[in-house]
């Protein structure tokens, strides 16, 4: 069995292969597009990775071939912590991780529900722009001291606004 620790950068990772007695097998550096090559070499194994702003996609990818784990970047840090850090450290202590058993996951979504939850951010920016706009309207009422009791916004408002001059 083969244990990989895949410590994951925008571009980039760096990926440490361990074998059943701890042996490092392997350490590479990696483009983040050819890490289904990686997968693929040693499908069948067990894998972590830490959970950074854009493991879904890698996650994904690597998910086809091997037993991976999201973990839990707080959680790994205080179990590893050294004195001397860099990402090929931090990929060997991931794969040591993964090999004792020792990462904290984090819950990996579906994708069916990222997808739903990205639908829910999107529509909540959409909804602060609209009330942005509509504050930016009421504040140029205000300004050139047009009172209203009516909605600005109705199509009787916005054809009430269109006769106005705010130049």
């Amino acid at each position: 069995m083969y244990y990989l620790g895949i410590d994951l950068h925008k571009d980039e990772s760096h990926v440490a292969v361990l074998d059943d007695d701890a042996e490092v097998v392997e350490e590479i550096r990696v483009a983040n597009a050819n890490l289904d090559d990686v997968a693929e070499e040693y499908a069948g194994a067990k894998a972590a990775l830490e959970a950074t702003s854009n493991y879904y996609t890698v996650y994904d990818t690597l998910d086809e071939h091997l037993d991976v784990v999201v973990a839990d970047p707080t959680q790994t840090k205080a179990i590893g912590y050294a004195e001397v850090k860099n990402d090929r450290l931090d990929a060997k202590l991931l794969a040591q991780l993964r090999r004792a058993g020792m990462i904290a996951e984090s819950y990996v979504p579906s994708e069916e529900l990222r997808e739903r939850r990205a639908l829910v951010r999107g529509r909540k920016r959409l909804v602060e722009k609209r009330t942005d706009f509509k504050n930016e309207v009421h504040a140029l009422l205000d300004k050139h001291g047009i009172t209203y009791d009516w909605d600005p916004f109705s199509v009787n408002g916005r054809e009430i606004l269109a006769g106005e001059d705010f130049s």
